[in-house]
């Protein structure tokens, strides 16, 4: 089902809370989350210098799907870890305005050479990502003040 496949992502990207962390202060693509997970263990299935990670839409792309199920009612976010990693990617993301990513070609600059560069497709799905998930409640009705995302309006506007 959907809500399972959700959290199975959830699950893998929570393992790397370590490179969502560093991110935020270098926004280096050697710190951005893995791309790619195994579907049998849940870890990354390529090294760090194997495959371009620096994927923001991919995330972006997440964020927005979990925040528009989530408004339609789905149970997708269990614990308060959980809510607060979430509350981290979209930390992670806000920046994507101005981070050269690979984009959804996952091919970098236009040349195909692996270098990346500013993707309208990265910095429109981050976007449409923190309109979905501002003021929203991870929790839905049995939510409050903690299981709330909150999004700085510098990042949406």
């Amino acid at each position: 089902s959907v809500v399972k496949t959700m959290r199975g992502l959830l699950t893998c990207m929570m393992k790397q809370v370590n490179k969502v962390e560093k991110f935020k202060s270098t926004l280096s693509r050697d710190d951005a989350l893995h791309a790619k997970y195994s579907s049998v263990t849940g870890n990354t299935a390529v090294a760090d210098n194997e495959w371009g990670h620096l994927q923001l839409d991919a995330t972006s792309l997440y964020l927005l799907m979990l925040g528009e199920m989530t408004s339609s009612g789905l149970h997708i976010v269990y614990t308060l870890d959980e809510v607060d990693f979430v509350q981290n990617l979209i930390f992670y993301i806000e920046q994507s305005y101005m981070v050269p990513d690979y984009g959804i070609w996952e091919r970098g600059d236009k040349t195909n050479h692996g270098f990346p560069e500013l993707n309208s497709s990265s910095v429109g799905m981050a976007k449409a990502a923190l309109e979905a998930m501002n003021e929203l409640d991870l929790f839905g009705s049995n939510g409050g003040p903690r299981s709330i995302i909150h999004v700085s309006s510098d990042y949406i506007y």
